[in-house]
């Protein structure tokens, strides 16, 4: 192994340990403020399963909560995360929704944890990958498997995201995009940028992106969408675009349809429809965590 390769190693090795060790610190610091003001915890475990109870112990290792099948000592190294219950708030014991990042089509304001992702698919036979590098950062890749063509000419999509929480209520983001086509030897890119408010279990967003290609830019794209979790594993979710064609008429495009959430992914089933399309077009997706 060469110098280089083992610093590198090295490198890696001392800063992922560090992010744990930081981690591990802040679950124990929750625990054992739960337990001196005699405060419910919601406990989500890596392989996402979530306890709820009273801390009973904190040691260096784990904590013990009584829950109401007993009592668990949950090792830090297992939760995914640890949050104190509000008695008065029913949403405090849900778990996060994994999809908050993300409207039907397009993104959201709101970024990825660090460390995590999600594979979704769409209509079938368009698959993608996401993933947060960082707190501020995600990429993405997808591509098509369309039945009927080789290898050589399904499409694949690279993207990357940057976004920064502004506020507790305001996330802001920028998302970029490369399209190829092999089988007509075209490619394009798209530029998006999205604003995020947030207030309790309601996410509204509003956008504006454009298209570039190697002969010609696209009038502006302006987008208006927003999610609201009405209970543990529904929410409402609506996206609708506005495009100008540069000569004063603008042609809408809305969608409607519900979020089926769980605690390892999504699924969003709905419609779009337009008065230029004529007809209710059915969208299914789904994304599953990792």
């Amino acid at each position: 192994m060469s110098a280089k390769r083992l610093l590198f190693l090295v490198t890696f090795c001392f800063a992922f340990t560090l992010s744990v060790s930081a981690q591990i610190s802040e679950f124990k610091a929750t625990f054992v403020k739960a337990q001196q003001n005699n405060q419910e915890v919601a406990v989500t475990l890596s392989d996402g399963n979530t306890f709820s109870g009273f801390v009973v112990s904190v040691d260096e290792e784990s904590a013990g909560v009584k829950t109401k099948d007993g009592v668990f000592n949950f090792q830090y190294d297992r939760i995914k995360e640890v949050r104190i219950v509000d008695p008065t708030d029913k949403t405090s014991r849900w778990y996060q929704n994994p999809a908050s990042n993300k409207l039907f089509l397009t993104q959201s304001g709101r970024m990825l944890k660090k460390g995590s992702g999600y594979y979704q698919n769409t209509y079938i036979f368009i698959s993608s990958f996401t993933y947060a590098i960082f707190q501020n950062l995600s990429l993405n890749a997808g591509f098509s498997t369309l039945p009927g063509l080789g290898i050589e000419n399904q499409f694949y999509t690279l993207g990357a995201k940057l976004g920064v929480d502004v506020s507790s209520s305001f996330s802001v983001s920028g998302t970029f995009r490369h399209y190829q086509f092999p089988d007509f030897g075209e490619s394009a890119n798209t530029m998006y940028g999205a604003v995020t408010f947030t207030k309790n279990e309601l996410d509204i967003t509003g956008g504006v992106g454009i298209g570039l290609s190697n002969e010609s830019n696209s009038d502006p794209i302006f987008i208006l969408g927003g999610q609201l979790r009405v209970s543990e594993r529904i929410a409402l979710l609506s996206e609708n675009l506005i495009y100008p064609d540069g000569s004063g008429e603008v042609y809408p495009l809305g969608s409607f349809g519900i979020r089926i959430l769980s605690p390892k992914g999504a699924i969003d089933l709905g419609f779009f429809a337009g008065e230029d399309i004529g007809a209710f077009i059915p969208f299914a997706s789904f994304a599953i965590k990792f």
